[in-house]
Formats: C-alpha cells, sequence, structure tokens
C-alpha cells in the first residue's frame, strides 16, 4: 500500500499547528547607568550587552610562501543590582585559524 504525498499518515491525527514567526514585543530599552550598549532584559532588572570581532589577514612572507588567518571573538557581558550590591558577568571566547602566517604549516589555536 502506498502512500500519496500530501495524505496524511493513517493512525495519525489530521490537524496540524503551524509556528508562529517571533516578533519582539517591545523595543529595547536601553540601559545608561552601565554605559553605552547595554539594554535592559525584558521582565528583569539586568542589563545586557552582547559584541563580538572578526579578523582575516593574508600574506606572504619571504620565500614565496603565502598563508592566511582568521580571529573570531564573542562577548557577553551582563549587569545587575542586587541587594548584596552590583553584580557583573562577563563570557568572553575567542579562536583563531591560522594556515601558515606564523610559522605554522597549519596550526589552530
Amino acid at each position: 500500500m502506498a502512500q500519496v504525498i500530501g495524505e496524511p499518515i493513517p493512525g495519525q491525527s489530521t490537524t496540524t499547528s503551524k509556528a508562529t514567526p517571533w516578533k519582539p514585543t517591545k523595543t529595547a530599552r536601553p540601559c545608561p547607568e552601565y554605559g553605552p550598549g547595554f539594554v535592559r532584559m525584558e521582565g528583569s532588572t539586568a542589563c545586557v550587552r552582547l559584541g563580538g570581532s572578526v579578523a582575516v589577514e593574508y600574506g606572504v612572507r619571504t620565500g614565496g610562501r603565502s598563508g592566511s588567518a582568521a580571529t573570531a571573538g564573542v562577548r557577553l557581558e551582563t549587569r545587575d543590582q542586587t541587594t548584596l550590591g552590583p553584580v557583573s558577568t562577563v563570557i568572553q571566547a575567542r579562536g583563531r585559524i591560522d594556515r601558515g602566517l606564523d610559522g605554522y604549516t597549519y596550526g589552530y589555536r
């Protein structure tokens, strides 16, 4: 017995629910007390700032050898006032792929 595409599977419900796309309910509220880039998390007194960087390098070394490198980083910072005083959290990650610029044949750090 073959099933036709689009036909419901026997023994399963024919009702389908479609996911609704995410829409922000409010615009982000800035937190000027913590500096530029901080916004207040909805439903909280905490403020958060997200940032990052990407760098790409290419070069030619003596002897005609060439190489490339790529570096990327991300930083998440939160700040809040608690009954114990101010609390700050920083999570930072960096990565680099080097293909011959620093003298390595293929280096990953």
